[in-house]
C-alpha cells in the first residue's frame, strides 16, 4: 500500500490490529482509551475526552462549565466559525472581542470591554498555532466568576510561558480534521484537569450514559453492566460525540510521531520567516519571546490598500512564480451571512471589532504541512521572488 510522510507502517499497523480483533468495543482492545490516556500525558493533563471532530469538543467543553441558554460566550471574530457556532449549539450568545493588532489574538482588554452579568465563558483561539495572552484573560476569569475555553484545534506542543497550551485553561478542545498537526481526517478531544469538568463532558459526549465518565477505561459504555432490563442509561442530556476506534487506531499512531509533525512546521515557518522580515512592507504574526509558536500557518499582513499590492495580485503572482495555494483568513465570524440576515435574531453591526476588520482582508495564510526540504525550498524561493517583483 502507498504511504505518505503523513501516514505510514504504524498507523496501517494499528487499523489492521483493530480490524483483526472484530471490533471488541468495551470489552476488549481499545484504541480509544489508549489515545485518550498517552494524549493527556503529552499535553501534560489530567484527562483527555475524544470526540467524533474539533466542534462537538466545544459543545461539550461549554455544557461542562453550566453555559446555559441565553448565556454569553465572548470569543475572537478571527477564526474558523466553528468557535462561534459551538456557541449558538448550547443555546448562548457569541460576543465578539476584538484581536491585538500585533499578535492577531484575542486582546484581553477587549474581553474586559464585553463582559457583563450575562458572561459566563471565554473561549480563546490558539490562531495559527499561537497562544494568546492566557495570564491577564485567566486573572479576568477569576475576578468574574468565568470559566475560559482554549480552542486550540490549531496549536499542538505549543507554550506560553513554559506551560503546555491546552493546560492553561478551565478546559481545552483540540481538533484531528485532516489539515492539521495530526489527523484522522475529522476527530477531536477536550483536555482538563478538573475531574468534575471532565465527567461531564464524557457524559455529554456520550448521550448522558450514567457509567461514563473520564476515568481510565470508564469512558466508553461497558456493556457488561447494562445487559439487565431495569437498567437506567441516561441520567443527563447528551450527545452522541464519540470517537470510533477506528480514528483512534490511526490517532494513536499519528500522536506517537507528534513532535516529528510539528518539527517540520516549524521547519516550514522558518523558511518563510527567512525571505519576509527583511521585506519592509510585510508583517509577520508577532510571536512573544515567551512563548512557543506550533504553526498550524505562517501568517502574513499585506500593507494598507494603495500602499503595496492587493491580496490577489500578491497570490497570482505567487502562483505564476511556483507557489503553492495560500489561503486568505476566514471571513470574520460576524460577518458571515447567518449573523447578518436576522436568522440568530440579531444583527452584528460593521465596527464591532475594528482591528480585525481592518487586518482580516490583508492577511496571508501560508500552508506549513510539508515534509520534505525540497518542497520547503521551492515555496520559500517563490515567496521570495514575488516579494522582490513587488519591491
Amino acid at each position: 500500500m502507498p504511504r505518505s510522510w503523513r501516514i505510514g507502517d504504524k498507523e496501517l499497523d494499528y487499523v489492521r490490529q483493530l480490524l483483526e480483533s472484530g471490533f471488541p468495543g468495551a470489552t476488549g482492545m481499545s484504541f480509544t482509551a489508549k489515545l485518550e490516556a498517552a494524549f493527556a500525558e503529552k499535553l501534560e493533563c489530567r484527562y483527555a475526552i475524544s470526540h467524533a471532530n474539533g466542534t462537538a469538543t466545544l459543545h461539550s467543553a461549554l455544557a461542562a462549565v453550566g453555559v446555559q441558554p441565553g448565556d454569553e460566550v465572548i470569543v475572537p471574530p478571527l477564526t474558523m466559525a466553528s468557535t462561534s457556532l459551538a456557541v449558538l449549539h448550547q443555546n448562548a450568545v457569541p460576543v465578539f472581542a476584538d484581536i491585538d493588532p500585533a499578535t492577531l489574538l484575542i486582546d484581553p482588554r477587549e474581553i474586559r470591554r464585553r463582559i457583563t452579568p450575562r458572561t459566563r465563558a471565554v473561549i480563546t483561539v490558539a490562531l495559527y498555532g499561537l497562544s494568546p495572552d492566557m495570564d491577564p484573560i485567566m486573572e479576568l476569569a477569576t475576578e468574574h466568576g468565568l470559566a475560559v475555553i482554549e480552542d486550540d484545534a490549531q496549536c499542538f506542543l505549543g507554550r506560553y510561558k513554559g506551560r503546555m497550551v491546552g493546560s492553561i485553561g478551565h478546559l481545552a478542545s483540540f481538533s484531528f480534521q485532516n489539515s492539521k498537526h495530526i489527523t484522522c481526517g475529522e476527530g477531536g478531544m477536550v483536555t482538563t484537569n478538573d475531574p468534575q469538568y471532565a465527567d461531564r463532558v464524557a457524559k455529554f459526549a456520550s448521550l448522558g450514559y450514567g457509567l461514563v465518565s473520564a476515568q481510565p477505561g470508564k469512558s466508553r459504555i461497558d456493556k457488561r453492566a447494562i445487559v439487565r432490563p431495569d437498567f437506567k442509561r441516561h441520567v443527563s442530556l447528551g450527545f452522541n460525540f464519540r470517537m470510533s476506534d477506528l480514528c483512534a487506531a490511526v490517532l494513536l499512531a499519528q500522536l506517537e510521531r507528534l513532535e516529528e509533525f510539528v518539527a517540520w512546521r516549524k521547519r516550514a515557518a522558518a523558511a518563510y520567516d527567512a525571505v519576509v522580515r527583511p521585506c519592509p512592507w510585510l508583517k509577520p504574526q508577532h510571536v512573544p519571546d515567551d512563548c512557543e509558536h506550533a504553526w498550524w500557518a505562517y501568517s502574513v499582513c499585506l500593507p494598507a490598500p494603495g500602499d503595496g499590492p492587493t491580496w490577489q495580485e500578491f497570490f497570482d503572482k505567487f502562483l505564476e512564480l511556483g507557489g503553492d495555494w495560500f489561503y486568505g483568513a476566514w471571513g470574520l465570524t460576524y460577518q458571515e451571512p447567518i449573523f447578518q440576515d436576522g436568522t440568530l435574531g440579531r444583527k452584528y453591526e460593521p465596527g464591532l471589532c475594528p482591528v480585525a476588520e481592518s487586518l482580516q482582508p490583508r492577511l496571508m495564510q501560508f500552508k506549513t504541512h510539508y515534509g520534505d526540504q525540497p518542497t520547503l525550498d521551492r515555496q520559500a524561493e517563490a515567496l521570495a521572488r514575488t516579494i522582490r517583483f513587488f519591491g
